[in-house]
Protein backbone atom coordinates (compact mmCIF):
# COMPACT_ATOMS: atom_id res chain seq x y z
CA UNK A 1 0.00 0.00 0.00
CA UNK A 2 1.57 3.48 -0.86
CA UNK A 3 2.11 5.98 1.80
CA UNK A 4 0.22 8.98 1.26
CA UNK A 5 2.14 12.17 0.61
CA UNK A 6 2.68 14.95 3.41
CA UNK A 7 0.72 17.58 3.95
CA UNK A 8 0.91 20.81 6.00
CA UNK A 9 -2.46 22.19 7.77
CA UNK A 10 -3.85 24.75 5.68
CA UNK A 11 -7.06 26.68 5.51
CA UNK A 12 -7.35 25.86 1.45
CA UNK A 13 -7.54 22.21 1.71
CA UNK A 14 -9.81 19.81 3.74
CA UNK A 15 -8.44 16.87 6.16
CA UNK A 16 -10.46 14.14 8.23
CA UNK A 17 -12.10 14.87 10.80
CA UNK A 18 -9.97 14.52 14.21
CA UNK A 19 -13.11 14.22 16.40
CA UNK A 20 -15.08 11.47 14.74
CA UNK A 21 -12.96 10.65 11.96
CA UNK A 22 -16.01 9.74 9.81
CA UNK A 23 -16.32 13.20 8.09
CA UNK A 24 -13.67 16.09 6.17
CA UNK A 25 -13.16 19.57 8.55
CA UNK A 26 -12.81 22.50 6.05
CA UNK A 27 -11.75 26.12 6.68
CA UNK A 28 -15.23 28.11 7.54
CA UNK A 29 -14.77 31.16 5.33
CA UNK A 30 -13.36 33.93 7.08
CA UNK A 31 -11.90 32.70 10.19
CA UNK A 32 -9.05 30.55 11.47
CA UNK A 33 -11.28 27.50 12.61
CA UNK A 34 -12.29 24.78 10.77
CA UNK A 35 -15.88 22.84 10.80
CA UNK A 36 -16.51 19.10 10.25
CA UNK A 37 -19.05 18.10 7.18
CA UNK A 38 -20.39 14.66 9.38
CA UNK A 39 -20.31 15.93 13.14
CA UNK A 40 -20.49 19.88 12.72
CA UNK A 41 -17.87 20.48 15.32
CA UNK A 42 -15.68 23.43 15.34
CA UNK A 43 -12.33 23.15 15.42
CA UNK A 44 -9.67 26.39 16.10
CA UNK A 45 -6.86 26.12 13.96
CA UNK A 46 -3.23 26.97 15.50
CA UNK A 47 -1.58 26.62 11.45
CA UNK A 48 2.21 27.50 13.27
CA UNK A 49 1.87 24.33 15.77
CA UNK A 50 0.07 22.08 12.56
CA UNK A 51 -2.80 22.04 15.48
CA UNK A 52 -6.30 22.07 16.03
CA UNK A 53 -8.57 22.22 19.12
CA UNK A 54 -12.05 21.21 19.87
CA UNK A 55 -14.21 24.89 20.73
CA UNK A 56 -17.75 23.37 20.81
CA UNK A 57 -17.04 20.99 23.81
CA UNK A 58 -16.82 21.36 27.16
CA UNK A 59 -13.76 18.79 26.95
CA UNK A 60 -10.75 21.18 25.40
CA UNK A 61 -9.01 18.54 23.11
CA UNK A 62 -6.11 18.77 20.93
CA UNK A 63 -4.55 17.30 17.85
CA UNK A 64 -1.53 17.50 15.71
CA UNK A 65 -1.53 17.13 12.31
CA UNK A 66 1.78 14.85 11.34
CA UNK A 67 1.60 15.35 7.63
CA UNK A 68 -0.56 12.41 6.74
CA UNK A 69 -2.99 11.83 10.03
CA UNK A 70 -3.93 13.68 13.57
CA UNK A 71 -1.96 12.88 16.95
CA UNK A 72 -3.99 13.42 20.10
CA UNK A 73 -2.21 15.52 21.86
CA UNK A 74 -2.32 14.97 26.13
CA UNK A 75 -1.17 17.67 28.43
CA UNK A 76 0.76 17.34 31.76
CA UNK A 77 -2.34 16.11 33.70
CA UNK A 78 -3.55 13.94 31.68
CA UNK A 79 -2.28 11.26 33.39
CA UNK A 80 -3.83 12.54 36.86
CA UNK A 81 -7.13 12.99 35.02
CA UNK A 82 -7.86 9.48 33.89
CA UNK A 83 -6.90 8.27 37.38
CA UNK A 84 -9.37 10.51 38.68
CA UNK A 85 -12.14 9.04 35.79
CA UNK A 86 -11.03 5.69 36.55
CA UNK A 87 -11.55 5.62 40.02
CA UNK A 88 -14.96 7.70 39.71
CA UNK A 89 -16.12 5.60 37.37
CA UNK A 90 -14.90 2.45 39.32
CA UNK A 91 -17.12 3.88 42.24
CA UNK A 92 -20.10 5.07 40.80
CA UNK A 93 -20.30 1.30 38.92
CA UNK A 94 -18.89 -0.94 41.89
CA UNK A 95 -20.38 0.64 45.32
CA UNK A 96 -24.37 0.62 44.38
CA UNK A 97 -24.19 -2.60 43.38
CA UNK A 98 -22.48 -3.79 45.92
CA UNK A 99 -25.34 -2.46 48.60
CA UNK A 100 -27.54 -3.71 46.43
CA UNK A 101 -25.95 -7.14 46.68
CA UNK A 102 -24.98 -7.07 49.94
CA UNK A 103 -28.27 -5.84 51.57
CA UNK A 104 -29.64 -9.57 49.82
CA UNK A 105 -27.08 -11.01 51.72
CA UNK A 106 -28.16 -9.30 54.57
CA UNK A 107 -32.00 -10.07 54.52
CA UNK A 108 -32.32 -13.08 52.59
CA UNK A 109 -35.70 -13.72 50.84
CA UNK A 110 -37.85 -15.76 52.94
CA UNK A 111 -38.23 -18.74 50.38
CA UNK A 112 -35.90 -19.05 48.15
CA UNK A 113 -36.59 -20.91 45.05
CA UNK A 114 -34.11 -20.92 42.82
CA UNK A 115 -29.92 -20.45 42.76
CA UNK A 116 -30.57 -16.17 41.39
CA UNK A 117 -32.00 -14.78 44.24
CA UNK A 118 -34.05 -11.28 43.13
CA UNK A 119 -31.04 -9.50 45.60
CA UNK A 120 -28.64 -11.22 42.99
CA UNK A 121 -30.54 -10.42 39.78
CA UNK A 122 -31.08 -6.68 40.40
CA UNK A 123 -27.29 -6.06 42.29
CA UNK A 124 -26.54 -7.27 38.05
CA UNK A 125 -29.25 -4.96 37.02
CA UNK A 126 -27.80 -2.44 38.89
CA UNK A 127 -24.13 -2.85 37.89
CA UNK A 128 -24.89 -2.85 34.03
CA UNK A 129 -27.44 0.59 34.44
CA UNK A 130 -24.34 1.99 36.13
CA UNK A 131 -22.17 0.72 33.76
CA UNK A 132 -23.85 2.08 31.03
CA UNK A 133 -24.34 5.63 32.63
CA UNK A 134 -20.71 5.59 33.36
CA UNK A 135 -19.34 4.59 29.76
CA UNK A 136 -22.41 7.21 28.22
CA UNK A 137 -20.53 9.99 30.56
CA UNK A 138 -16.73 9.35 29.48
CA UNK A 139 -18.12 8.86 25.66
CA UNK A 140 -19.65 12.48 26.32
CA UNK A 141 -16.96 14.35 28.21
CA UNK A 142 -14.00 12.36 25.83
CA UNK A 143 -15.74 13.09 23.08
CA UNK A 144 -14.57 9.23 21.56
CA UNK A 145 -14.71 9.30 17.62
CA UNK A 146 -16.59 6.03 17.89
CA UNK A 147 -19.33 7.30 19.78
CA UNK A 148 -19.71 11.28 18.24
CA UNK A 149 -20.48 9.16 15.13
CA UNK A 150 -22.54 6.30 16.43
CA UNK A 151 -24.21 9.47 17.97
CA UNK A 152 -24.62 11.41 14.50
CA UNK A 153 -25.78 8.52 12.75
CA UNK A 154 -28.69 7.79 15.40
CA UNK A 155 -29.34 11.75 14.88
CA UNK A 156 -29.50 11.67 10.70
CA UNK A 157 -31.57 8.26 10.90
CA UNK A 158 -34.36 9.99 13.80
CA UNK A 159 -34.35 13.18 11.64
CA UNK A 160 -34.56 11.02 8.02
CA UNK A 161 -37.69 9.16 9.91
CA UNK A 162 -39.58 12.04 10.80
CA UNK A 163 -39.60 14.26 7.01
Amino acid sequence: MASLPERSLNLDDSFPCPVCRQGQIEAIVLTEAFSCSFCRHILAANLDAQQVKVVDSSQPLLWEWTGQKWQLVRGEDAGELSLLVLLTAVVLTIIPASLVWLSGLIFPPLEQTSSLTFSTLWALVTLFAHLGFVLWLVGEYYQLPFYVAAKVRVLRFQTARRS
